[in-house]
């Protein structure tokens, strides 16, 4: 056999032995599509021209989050070390100077160039290819949890902020309603049909909502700050100070059974990655087991040699060794004990998820109920509470107008009003962040079933007392008093 003969032979044997694993392929189309989603979103980091609607909030936040980019990066370092975990070990090639030359017959030899190449027991390559390939699939599903949890934050976020915009609307109505009862009180005053007393009681009021409404703009200013922070913008960047539109609140009910979400939160991108990690480990185990198992060599020695001093048929011929050797594994029970803590983290991993996923499933009964409570609060608000907070107000009001009721009765209704209208725009807000956490807890969307369309309480016809009447003209919603 020539010495190129042999090399080509040595140089040939990683390619056939060496395997991709499966997974390889779909991480890195994943990775592409996923790096060209961040590209064409843009390297900004100031908010684009938005009207305000949770969805444009979202998706800013997944292609500006730094978080959910540290975990694609996590991502990206996983599927990249599957191609190291399968590589061959480099050849070695060694140089030797005979100092002293041996002589033999064809002539004295003084050059050794040698090649050495490592073959690893097939499964041994294979296996840990196939451990780093899962390793960066858990990673991969670790990236999509982590995409919905910043969802559901974001979600979070925004619909408290929009709670808090409402409520002030509300309070700031409340002001503008005190205002006209304080004018027709003073006015009933000139003409001893009230006193001062009641006018009295009246500016309290009017202090206590100044004082909620100061309360309010603060809590607003935070609310703004932590969803500024869920969606990534930097610190002094400002949000749309308009109202969201009406239509991102709606009450709704899920359309699904219970046990499509059960099964949906069984398949969630968190717990999928307890059993990718675990098969990692099995892998692992696998590649470990192989290393007890003898490997092989194979090598090339170049022997050069010079003319012999005395002519004779060979003469300067070069020899050329080809050698084989087996690497003798010796340390069994250190591998041993390796492969069984390869074994035992697998097993860690799935009991990790068995856990994760009661308390996943508990989770989604904690979040379905949350969504039936507000929307039967809505329900109850809305069909029930607020018609007869209106009703009981207007008549109230058109008795106070004519002298037939005190002011503290009108303080009362008009209290009650607002209340309840308040707690109608908190419903709506639990329900909004109730289904966020309901999709993020079943990883997907969640089918709605959706009741009949909801009205703003700022949109309800307010009657304000005067000297003459009752005023039966609809009032502004308020909506864009900010």
């Amino acid at each position: 056999m020539s010495a190129r003969v042999a090399l080509l032979l040595i140089a040939g044997v990683g390619p056939l032995l060496s395997c991709v694993p499966a997974h390889e392929a779909s991480l890195r189309a994943d990775l592409r599509a996923a790096s060209e989603s961040w590209s064409t979103g843009g390297a900004g980091r100031e908010l684009p021209p938005i009207d305000g609607r949770l969805q444009e909030y979202v998706t800013y936040a997944l292609a500006h989050s730094p978080e959910l980019r540290a975990s694609y990066e996590r991502w990206r370092a996983a599927t990249l070390r599957v191609s190291v975990a399968r590589v061959f070990p480099d050849p070695m090639v060694m140089y030797g100077y005979y100092a002293r030359p041996v002589q033999t017959r064809v002539g004295p030899q003084e050059h050794r160039l040698s090649v050495r190449q490592d073959i690893p027991w097939p499964v041994q390559l294979s296996a840990a290819a196939d451990a780093q390939a899962l390793e960066a699939v858990a990673s991969q599903r670790l990236f999509e949890a982590r995409a919905l949890q910043i969802a559901a934050e974001v979600a979070q976020a925004w619909w408290r902020l929009w709670y808090l915009r409402h409520a002030l609307a509300i309070q700031r109505e409340q002001l503008e309603i005190l205002g006209g009862l304080s004018e027709s009180t003073h006015a009933q005053v000139a003409v001893d049909a009230a006193t001062l007393a009641e006018v009295g009681q009246i500016d309290l009021t009017r202090s206590r909502v100044e004082d909620q409404v100061a309360a309010t703009e603060e809590q607003i200013l935070a609310a703004k700050a932590a969803l500024s922070a869920a969606v990534g913008v930097r610190p002094g960047a400002e949000l749309p100070d308009e109202l969201p539109t009406r239509g991102e609140r709606s009450a709704a009910l899920p359309a699904e059974e219970l046990a499509a979400l059960q099964e949906a939160v069984r398949a969630h991108p968190m717990l999928d990655s307890f059993a990718w990690r675990a098969e990692a480990e099995r892998a692992r185990a696998r590649s470990i087991d192989a290393k007890r198992l003898p490997s092989f060599s194979l090598g090339v020695d170049w022997i050069i040699t010079d003319e012999a001093i005395t002519p004779t048929q060979g003469s300067g011929d070069d020899a050329v060794v080809v050698n084989v050797g087996v690497r003798v594994p010796l340390w069994q029970g250190a591998q041993a004990e390796a492969s069984r803590a390869a074994e035992a983290a697998a097993e860690a991993a799935l009991l990790d998820g068995l856990d994760a996923e009661a308390v996943a499933l508990a989770a989604l009964d904690q979040s379905l109920s949350a969504v039936r409570d507000s929307h039967r609060r809505i329900r109850l608000y809305e069909d029930t509470l607020l018609p007869q907070a209106q009703s009981v107000y207007e008549s109230v009001v058109g008795a106070f107008a004519v002298g037939r009721a005190m002011v503290a009765a009108t303080l009362l209704a008009e209290r009650d009003l607002l209340e309840i209208a308040v707690a109608l725009e908190r419903a709506y807000a639990d329900h909004g962040q109730a289904w966020a956490q309901l999709e993020r807890i079943v990883g997907r969307p969640v089918e709605r079933n959706e009741a009949a369309t909801a009205h703003s309480p700022l949109d309800r016809t307010r009657a304000e007392p005067g000297v003459e009447g009752v005023n039966d003209e609809p009032q502004s919603s308020g909506a864009n008093d900010e």
